[in-house]
């Protein structure tokens, strides 16, 4: 990638920072037709690594979620999702990594990020940490699209994968984990009745330490699981901090305009 083409997804970024209205109307479009005519690999891999940078910490989050959402559901991103999908390769575990780092700006996000990868120890891991984070109703939101999206045929190998429960106990455990964070909803149902559909639940009970992780080949053992959980606790703590510091700066406007 160079010097040219950084700065062109600096200012790409910069200018869907400032105009949202942008983001939100056009925004998935010229990124899909920027996939088309140059490198869906390299777009990606910019704008994470810029992202990962970034101050304004709510629009870091939303564009996650943007980019997530045309890497899960866009045509012209087959490739780059089937590349994502096995890991096979050097190129493509230091994508899965630069995204991930990215993607922790977003919780849910990055658990698709791991069901996309089939990483169903890590998305199990993960979901573990969501006990700790500040739930809001935004946050559920999200989770409910994530369940409405594994329904979905992009994640037609994933349910698949639900038959052999003794192969993958994680990848059943982490949509429990899921399910357990859902309000009594439609998406909690549809869940529910989903699971419902797995044969054999008794193995689930299975020593852990017997189980596989949910990856496929050897090629991806060179990832540090243990740092990438670290980097997401401490960017959700970042998070967490700029929805104190906002709370706190909204509640004093509040008393200037009672007084």
């Amino acid at each position: 990638m160079n010097s040219y083409f950084h700065k062109f997804m600096i200012n790409l970024l910069k200018r869907f920072s400032s105009e949202r209205k942008l983001l939100e109307t056009r925004g998935p479009f010229i990124i899909r037709q920027l996939c088309l005519l140059l490198n869906a690999e390299n777009i990606f891999h910019s704008m994470a690594d810029i992202l990962l940078r970034e101050e304004d910490l709510k629009f870091a989050s939303t564009m996650v979620h943007t980019l997530n959402t045309i890497l899960l559901t866009s045509s012209e991103l087959f490739q780059l999702r089937n590349q994502l999908k096995e890991l096979k390769t050097p190129e493509s575990c230091n994508l899965f990594c630069c995204l991930y780092r990215s993607w922790c700006h977003n919780p849910v996000t990055t658990v698709s990020l791991c069901f996309l990868t089939q990483n169903y120890k890590h998305a199990y891991d993960l979901i573990q940490k969501f006990g700790d984070l500040d739930v809001t109703v935004d946050f559920l939101t999200e989770v409910d699209k994530l369940v409405q999206l594994i329904e979905c045929p992009i994640f037609t190998y994933l349910r698949l994968q639900m038959l052999d429960v003794k192969k993958n106990p994680y990848l059943i455990k982490a949509l429990y984990g899921l399910l357990m964070l859902l309000p009594q909803s439609s998406a909690f149902q549809l869940l529910s009745h989903r699971l419902q559909c797995v044969p054999n639940p008794e193995l689930l009970q299975m020593d852990s330490t017997k189980a596989t992780t949910g990856l496929r080949g050897t090629s991806v053992s060179n990832i540090n699981y243990t740092e990438l959980l670290q980097h997401f606790e401490k960017v959700q703590n970042k998070h967490l901090e700029a929805r104190h510091q906002r709370a706190g700066q909204a509640e004093q406007l509040d008393r200037r305009v009672v007084l």
